[in-house]
């Protein structure tokens, strides 16, 4: 199915340009610099190589420049990036940064340039790509799109080059996104909107992990079926999310498949509920859940989505277990490219939800993997088994787990810590005592919870150690690492 896009509305440009600026910069062996820069100035759009930055005047001016090519290199690069052989391939990072002083943001790629003289054989590098921070919605809006052209001209970097070679790699880049954006239009918004659709069979338990997740408890007894669509709108940390609780019986899921681009079209994140305990309608849920993978790949979309598997109660029957097994296996058959991930989930434990939920806005983060490597970068200083950040309604923002038996002991243990989390929160912040940290030992664990505090929010810091010994060094790190997340955070949605 074609859909045709609107004229713009709205979108803010000066001098007819939303790219302010697109900088390619590489660490030398002085450090991070901006090998070259393509400024949209009055005149039309100017190449600058490092030797002549200091030409450059107004905001982005060698300063400014200079702090754009040690920001998105440094805030990325790690001892552990291209160490120890690992393939340079697999090193490969987008996130969206916050450049406050010059009132814009910028999608920052990072990737490495083989080199056998340098450290690691590799040079890392970044392309920058610079517009209005009033405009960063562009980067939301066409994330998917972005990044393939970013990649595509990124790839013919594949050795050192002469500035020529370079420059005419940045030119084509700059080229081919002044293309994408004649083609498109999007009515700009100050505010991420978010399309989050819950789908599934009548009875499979969307509107009853809704309320769970708004912790409206009292109000699941006697749940009625929805009928037709249920829309919700909420605000979260500067996006607005819009829930769309799409009804099960047969004759709406018939209209939802055939009025398609009335009600799938344009989903960000997808939750589909299957009913773990009622065997004799698998082939049904199989087959509706199939129906929408064929609508997303006629509108060419891609949404990530998050399978649950509901109402596997504490006290269900273990040979629900095989029923899982067996469901994943049906749905990896059918699900061709689209990105899955599954999770086991009750409203009488609402840490399942809560983790569900958390993993699918996450995949909604453009810097999660720029999150994860802090993380990582703190554990292995602190010598953690497992990192959580959460935010103040203890949804996980990121998460590391230094190997997949670390990553079990979190989960398992995940209700003592979410009763750990809301004494830490309900004791020590809202009656505002002095500590802004707390330790408990759990079996042979220690488990650790800090604040990080920012002008309008707080994030919380929740550590698994081996032993006490090295819980003292988190004092010493916590304030490199919140200068750090600061930054992301600004940009998270």
């Amino acid at each position: 199915m074609h859909l045709e896009i609107k004229k713009p509305m709205g979108l803010v440009m000066e001098d007819n340009h939303l790219i302010k600026a697109l900088v390619f910069s590489i660490f030398g062996d002085d450090g991070p610099v901006p090998e070259v820069t393509l400024l949209n100035e009055k005149d039309g759009v100017r190449t600058y190589k490092k030797e002549n930055l200091k030409e450059v005047k107004g905001d982005l001016d060698f300063g400014a420049l200079l702090q754009i090519a040690m920001k998105s290199i440094s805030l990325l690069m790690g001892e552990h990036v291209y160490q120890d052989g690992e393939q340079l391939d697999e090193v490969k990072y987008f996130g969206i940064l916050p450049f406050p002083d010059l009132k814009m943001d910028g999608l920052t790629y990072f990737f490495l340039i083989p080199d056998t003289k340098a450290r690691g054989s590799a040079r890392a590098s970044t392309f920058t790509i610079l517009v209005d921070e009033k405009n960063k919605n562009f980067f939301y809006d066409y994330w998917s799109e972005l990044r393939i052209i970013i990649t595509e001209q990124a790839n013919k970097l594949d050795r050192m080059m002469p500035f020529d070679d370079f420059s005419s790699i940045v030119v084509n880049l700059l080229k081919e996104l002044n293309s994408f954006i004649d083609q498109i239009s999007y009515p700009i918004s100050l505010k991420r909107n978010v399309k989050i659709l819950f789908s599934g069979l009548d009875n499979s338990g969307k509107t009853s992990m809704i309320l769970g997740l708004e912790k409206k408890y009292s109000r699941l007894i006697n749940v009625r079926p929805t009928q037709g669509v249920a829309r919700h709108q909420t605000s979260l940390m500067g996006m607005t999310i819009s829930v769309w609780d799409l009804a099960g019986q047969q004759k709406y899921r018939e209209n939802y498949v055939r009025d398609a681009e009335l009600y799938l079209f344009d989903c960000d994140l997808l939750f589909y509920l299957i009913d773990v305990a009622d065997s004799n309608r698998f082939d049904e849920s199989i087959a509706y859940f199939s129906q929408i993978l064929d609508a997303f790949r006629n509108f060419e979309e891609s949404p990530p989505i998050v399978v649950c598997f509901h109402k596997l109660d504490p006290d269900s029957d273990p040979a629900l277990k095989s029923h899982v097994k067996d469901l994943k296996q049906r749905i990896n058959k059918i699900s061709g490219d689209f990105f899955i991930k599954y999770f086991e989930t009750t409203v009488f434990e609402p840490y399942s939800l809560i983790t569900a939920f958390s993993y699918g806005l996450v995949m909604l983060n453009p810097n999660r993997e720029i999150f994860r490597l802090q993380l990582e970068k703190l554990a292995n200083t602190l010598g953690s088994r497992s990192v959580l950040l959460l935010n103040e309604q203890g949804m996980v923002i990121s998460d590391y787990s230094r190997d997949s038996e670390s990553g079990k002991v979190f989960e398992l243990s995940a209700p003592h810590f979410t009763i750990l989390y809301n004494y830490f929160v309900d004791s020590i912040l809202k009656l505002e005592l002095g500590s802004r940290s707390v330790q408990y030992v759990i079996d042979d664990n220690v488990v650790t919870f800090n604040v990080i505090e920012f002008d309008r929010y707080k994030l919380f810091l929740m550590i698994l150690h081996e032993s006490s010994e090295k819980v003292s060094l988190i004092e010493d790190n916590i304030e490199d690492f919140t200068s750090k997340v600061e930054d992301l955070f600004k940009t998270y949605y």
